[in-house]
Order: C-alpha cells, then sequence, then structure tokens
C-alpha cells in the first residue's frame, strides 16, 4: 500500500508540473503567432521583432545557472511556482505595452527571467522522485513543451484573429497566475526535495564545482554543444515559422500559428514516448544508448529543416516539418536522463542550469539573425542556416561520444 501511494504522489507530481510547463511553453509560444500584428501596430521592423525574440533568449540564458543553483538550495516546488508567477506577471505586462521599449521590458526581461527558473528544478524534482521510470517521467513531461506550443499557438492565433493580440497575452497570464496557486497548495507540506542547510559559501561553491563536472565530463560536453545547437534551431523556427506560412502560403494568424508548429510536434510526441521507453530498457544494457540515440536524432533533424525551407507545396512543407518533429522528440526524450545518469543529485539542478545557459546564449542569436536575414535576403537562407547548424552540432556531438570510453555513470543512482 505504501508503495502504490508512492508511485501515485510521484505521478501525481508529473501531472502538476506537466500543466506548469505547458503554460510556460504556450506562454513562450504566444509571441510567434501575434509576432505580425504586434509588428503591424507599432511600424516595428523584423531585426527589432528579432530584437525582442533574443532579449528573451539572453535573459533566460544567464538567469538558467541562477535558477539552477537555487534548485538545489531551495525546495524545488517553490522555485517552480515562483516561475509560474513571475512569467504569468510578465505576459500580463506584455499585454499592455505601448511601444519596442515597452515589449523589451515586459517580454524580453520579465517574462524571459521568470521561465528561465522552471527547467532546472522542475526536472531535478521529476528525478529525484522516478528512478527506474526516469526517462518515462521525463517524457512525459516533456511532451506538455509540445503540447503547449500547438495548443498554445492555435489558441492564441484564434483569440488574436478575434479579439485582438493583448487579449491573447492577458488569458495566458492570469491562467498561468491561477495554476501557480493550485501548485502551492497542492504541494505544501509535501515531502517533496528541501536541500539541507549548508553555509552560504558551500552553496555557492556548487556552482564551480557543477562547472568542473562539465568540463572533466566528454558526455555533458557533448550535451552542451548538441543542446546549444537544437535550441539554436527551435528558437530561430519557433519564432519565424508562422509568419513564413503566413506569407508564403496566405493563412490567417489561427492557421499558420498551427501549422507551424502541429505536425511538427504531433510526430515529436511519437519520438519523445517511443524514445523515452526504449531508452529505459536499452541504457541498462547499452550505457551510452541515450547520448548515440540524441546525436544521431540531430544530425538526422537537418536535412527536413532544408525540405521546410526549400519546398514549394503547404503539404510537402508540414510533411518535412513532421519528420524534423520525430527526430527532435527522440532528441527529448533523453536530454534531461543523459545529463542525470552522468552528474549525482545533489548537482543536478546546477549541472542542468549551466547546459541549459549554455544552449540559450547561443540560441539568442537565432531569432536576431533570421529577422536581419529576412528584412535583407528573405527567410529561405535563414532555415537554411538552421539545418546546418542541426547537421554541425549533430556530428560534433557524435564525434565526442563515438571517441570517448568514458561511459555515463550510474552511480548516482544511489544517492
Amino acid at each position: 500500500m505504501t508503495a502504490a501511494r508512492s508511485s501515485l504522489h510521484r505521478w501525481e507530481l508529473v501531472g502538476l508540473l506537466w500543466v506548469a510547463y505547458f503554460f510556460n511553453q504556450a506562454d513562450r509560444q504566444i509571441f510567434g503567432v501575434t509576432l505580425p500584428l504586434i509588428q503591424s501596430e507599432f511600424g516595428l521592423t523584423s531585426t527589432q521583432m528579432g530584437w525582442i525574440a533574443t532579449t528573451f533568449t539572453v535573459v533566460f540564458g544567464l538567469l538558467v545557472p541562477i535558477a539552477g543553483l537555487a534548485g538545489d538550495i531551495f525546495r524545488r516546488s517553490h522555485i517552480v511556482v515562483f516561475s509560474l508567477l513571475t512569467f504569468s506577471i510578465g505576459t500580463l505586462l506584455t499585454g499592455s505595452a505601448g511601444g519596442f521599449l515597452m515589449l523589451l521590458l515586459y517580454r524580453g526581461i520579465a517574462t524571459g527571467m521568470g521561465e528561465a527558473l522552471y527547467a532546472p528544478a522542475a526536472n531535478s524534482l521529476i528525478a529525484e522522485h522516478h528512478v527506474a521510470s526516469r526517462s518515462r517521467a521525463l517524457a512525459v513531461h516533456q511532451t506538455a513543451n509540445y503540447t503547449g506550443v500547438v495548443v498554445g499557438s492555435l489558441f492564441a492565433g484564434w483569440v488574436a484573429d478575434h479579439y485582438g493580440w493583448r487579449a491573447t497575452f492577458y488569458l495566458f497570464g492570469i491562467c498561468g497566475l491561477a495554476w501557480a496557486v493550485i501548485i502551492a497548495l497542492r504541494t505544501r507540506g509535501s515531502a517533496t526535495q528541501s536541500a539541507p542547510r549548508r553555509p552560504l559559501g558551500e552553496d555557492l561553491a556548487l556552482m564551480g564545482e557543477s562547472f568542473r563536472e562539465i568540463l572533466r565530463s566528454p558526455p555533458l560536453i557533448a550535451q552542451a554543444i548538441g543542446f546549444s545547437g537544437l535550441v539554436f534551431v527551435l528558437v530561430g523556427y519557433l519564432t519565424w515559422m508562422p509568419s513564413i506560412l503566413a506569407e508564403k502560403f496566405g493563412l490567417s494568424l489561427a492557421s499558420a500559428g498551427f501549422q507551424s508548429v502541429a505536425w511538427h510536434h504531433i510526430f515529436g510526441y511519437l519520438g519523445l514516448l517511443l524514445a523515452g521507453v526504449l531508452s529505459d530498457r536499452w541504457s541498462v544494457k547499452y550505457p551510452r544508448f541515450r547520448l548515440l540515440s540524441m546525436g544521431f536524432a540531430l544530425a538526422l533533424c537537418a536535412p527536413w529543416i532544408y525540405l521546410s525551407a526549400t519546398l514549394d507545396s503547404a503539404f510537402a512543407v508540414y510533411c518535412a516539418l513532421a519528420t524534423f518533429g520525430f527526430f527532435r522528440g527522440i532528441y527529448d526524450a533523453n536530454l534531461f536522463a543523459a545529463i542525470f545518469d552522468c552528474v549525482e543529485n545533489r548537482l543536478r539542478s546546477t549541472v542542468t542550469g549551466l547546459v541549459v545557459a549554455c544552449a540559450y546564449t547561443v540560441g539568442a542569436i537565432a531569432p536576431l539573425m533570421m529577422g536581419a536575414l529576412k528584412d535583407h535576403y528573405g527567410v529561405t537562407i535563414g532555415l537554411q542556416a538552421l539545418a546546418a547548424v542541426s547537421l554541425v552540432s549533430g556530428l560534433i556531438f557524435l564525434g565526442i561520444v563515438l571517441n570517448t570510453s568514458r561511459s555515463p555513470s550510474l552511480a548516482a543512482e544511489a544517492s
């Protein structure tokens, strides 16, 4: 009976975090969907819109290491609640923005800061409660990313078409605040992680120790490089693909927002769940299975990104985006589980924060680059650049993994 209750609690936790992550990702995508309306109302260039998305990503990247450290010092459920409160308030304020500077402040800085706090604490919290079921639990949690992007894009486009872009930000901001209250109530007094109290200097030393852990671990270096490439691709793709489809095929905002992400993420679900199940089984016998599947998946995203830029048929573009999504799902299923295989529990949130920070610092260049290319040369060259980044980072990832004899350490499970 105790084991059954424990299992129920573990999966209830995943459910609570799933909804939180849904709002995190839906909130992130609504900017790309409403971008044409915002750009038109304020008369902004594509480069300026790129600056807003880039500022968001830079702030996210700079603060994730701090968020990771906080997740190893404070109660992780509290960090999740604070994240939801912060980015939801930023989203509400974005709806009241009166120009470029306010968009930069509310969307780029406030929302980016709030969203940065979420991933290290939430994923470490799941990993703490799921050992044998780790890939499955993290894969289920990751489906919230896909669902949030798809449903958020569709619903945000519909609301923007009927009630204006500001209503979209107000609605998502209010929903995020409400769920923050629910999580706070459901986790109050629970036995979820609370790091033992240590002297402040010892807490701060976690950052240096985690950084050294990454530098001496080829699998973690490979993951930092690979995830940087993937985030670069995804930030560029999610920011600009709705506008690209609207312009290229004459779609409405709701339709363009939906089509740009729906097929990609539906097939991403398949890759995500398939890889999540197989990885839990095969990584026990083949310790590098997660890493190798990630490297191959990242490299195999490249041709489909390239085709999405060059094909003239809307159906063919959707098929290319779907196949890209399938391989992206395989990568995502193993992302955090592969990190946690290499790192003991007390460092997991901080190490995750550093890896994510590296990725988003690199990824911050993508929306600005694509906005500038769109203003001067059109979007095709920008998407082709994303394909090249995916291929090169995937090959580097594989090269590091195949040329190191060190397998991920599973000794951390004892902690």
